[in-house]
Protein backbone atom coordinates (compact mmCIF):
# COMPACT_ATOMS: atom_id res chain seq x y z
CA UNK A 1 0.00 0.00 0.00
CA UNK A 2 1.84 3.30 -1.60
CA UNK A 3 2.45 5.44 1.85
CA UNK A 4 0.37 8.67 0.87
CA UNK A 5 -2.87 6.09 1.20
CA UNK A 6 -2.31 5.43 4.55
CA UNK A 7 -4.68 7.11 7.25
CA UNK A 8 -8.28 8.64 7.94
CA UNK A 9 -9.95 10.31 5.42
CA UNK A 10 -13.36 12.32 5.34
CA UNK A 11 -15.54 12.22 2.27
CA UNK A 12 -16.46 16.17 1.49
CA UNK A 13 -18.11 13.89 -1.98
CA UNK A 14 -20.16 10.64 -2.25
CA UNK A 15 -22.27 10.25 -5.09
CA UNK A 16 -23.74 8.04 -6.83
CA UNK A 17 -26.02 8.64 -10.66
CA UNK A 18 -27.98 5.62 -12.13
CA UNK A 19 -26.94 3.88 -14.67
CA UNK A 20 -30.50 4.09 -16.64
CA UNK A 21 -31.49 7.74 -15.20
CA UNK A 22 -28.16 9.77 -15.27
CA UNK A 23 -30.78 12.96 -14.24
CA UNK A 24 -31.46 10.52 -10.54
CA UNK A 25 -28.08 11.36 -8.47
CA UNK A 26 -27.60 11.27 -4.80
CA UNK A 27 -24.56 12.40 -2.94
CA UNK A 28 -24.53 11.03 0.21
CA UNK A 29 -22.94 14.10 2.07
CA UNK A 30 -24.14 16.96 0.40
CA UNK A 31 -27.67 15.83 -0.23
CA UNK A 32 -28.37 13.71 2.62
CA UNK A 33 -26.21 15.26 5.14
CA UNK A 34 -24.52 11.89 5.83
CA UNK A 35 -20.82 11.20 6.91
CA UNK A 36 -18.71 9.11 5.30
CA UNK A 37 -15.00 8.05 7.01
CA UNK A 38 -12.60 5.57 5.46
CA UNK A 39 -9.35 4.32 7.22
CA UNK A 40 -6.90 2.53 5.46
CA UNK A 41 -3.78 0.90 7.16
CA UNK A 42 -1.44 -1.72 5.87
CA UNK A 43 -3.33 -4.09 4.09
CA UNK A 44 -6.84 -3.82 5.91
CA UNK A 45 -9.53 -0.93 5.59
CA UNK A 46 -12.56 0.57 7.83
CA UNK A 47 -15.35 2.35 5.79
CA UNK A 48 -17.96 4.01 8.11
CA UNK A 49 -21.25 5.62 6.79
CA UNK A 50 -23.77 7.56 9.07
CA UNK A 51 -26.83 8.76 7.40
CA UNK A 52 -29.91 10.24 8.83
CA UNK A 53 -33.37 8.02 8.74
CA UNK A 54 -30.48 5.34 7.29
CA UNK A 55 -28.48 4.23 10.24
CA UNK A 56 -24.84 3.83 10.32
CA UNK A 57 -23.35 1.28 8.55
CA UNK A 58 -19.70 0.19 9.13
CA UNK A 59 -17.17 -2.43 7.08
CA UNK A 60 -14.13 -3.45 7.51
CA UNK A 61 -11.57 -6.19 5.51
CA UNK A 62 -8.45 -6.33 3.76
CA UNK A 63 -7.38 -3.76 0.80
CA UNK A 64 -4.69 -3.49 -2.01
CA UNK A 65 -3.59 -1.51 -4.69
CA UNK A 66 -3.67 -2.84 -8.53
CA UNK A 67 -1.83 -0.03 -10.66
CA UNK A 68 -4.52 3.20 -10.06
CA UNK A 69 -7.14 0.72 -8.62
CA UNK A 70 -7.98 0.07 -4.65
CA UNK A 71 -9.16 -3.60 -4.36
CA UNK A 72 -11.13 -3.34 -0.99
CA UNK A 73 -12.71 -7.04 0.18
CA UNK A 74 -14.93 -7.09 3.17
CA UNK A 75 -14.49 -9.28 6.05
CA UNK A 76 -16.43 -12.90 5.51
CA UNK A 77 -17.21 -12.21 1.71
CA UNK A 78 -15.29 -13.60 -1.18
CA UNK A 79 -15.39 -10.63 -3.72
CA UNK A 80 -13.89 -7.51 -4.09
CA UNK A 81 -14.93 -3.95 -4.90
CA UNK A 82 -12.38 -2.08 -7.20
CA UNK A 83 -12.16 1.65 -7.40
CA UNK A 84 -10.00 3.72 -9.34
CA UNK A 85 -8.26 6.67 -7.03
CA UNK A 86 -6.16 9.43 -7.51
CA UNK A 87 -4.51 10.91 -4.59
CA UNK A 88 -2.77 14.72 -4.64
CA UNK A 89 -1.56 16.18 -1.24
CA UNK A 90 -4.07 15.25 1.20
CA UNK A 91 -7.19 14.64 -1.28
CA UNK A 92 -7.89 11.15 -2.30
CA UNK A 93 -10.98 10.67 -5.36
CA UNK A 94 -12.16 7.37 -5.69
CA UNK A 95 -14.60 6.40 -8.98
CA UNK A 96 -16.46 3.37 -10.24
CA UNK A 97 -18.32 2.38 -12.91
CA UNK A 98 -19.81 -0.78 -11.29
CA UNK A 99 -21.87 0.40 -7.71
CA UNK A 100 -25.28 0.19 -6.37
CA UNK A 101 -27.36 2.54 -4.52
CA UNK A 102 -30.84 2.49 -3.17
CA UNK A 103 -32.64 5.49 -5.21
CA UNK A 104 -35.95 5.02 -3.61
CA UNK A 105 -35.33 4.14 -0.50
CA UNK A 106 -37.02 0.61 -0.99
CA UNK A 107 -34.15 -1.56 -0.20
CA UNK A 108 -33.32 -2.19 -3.96
CA UNK A 109 -29.84 -1.33 -5.27
CA UNK A 110 -29.83 0.30 -8.71
CA UNK A 111 -26.93 0.23 -10.63
CA UNK A 112 -24.84 3.58 -10.39
CA UNK A 113 -21.36 5.16 -10.98
CA UNK A 114 -19.88 6.12 -8.17
CA UNK A 115 -17.45 9.18 -7.55
CA UNK A 116 -15.93 10.60 -3.97
CA UNK A 117 -13.58 12.96 -2.95
CA UNK A 118 -12.19 12.56 0.55
CA UNK A 119 -9.84 14.75 3.14
CA UNK A 120 -7.80 13.63 5.23
CA UNK A 121 -7.92 13.73 8.88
Amino acid sequence: MPAPLLGSWSATRWQYTNHDAPARSVDVVCDLGGAVTLSLSAGTYVLTRDVAGRGTRSEGGACEVEGEQLRLTPEGVDRSNAVRFRIAADTLSLSADASAWDFDGDGEDEAADFVAVLVRL
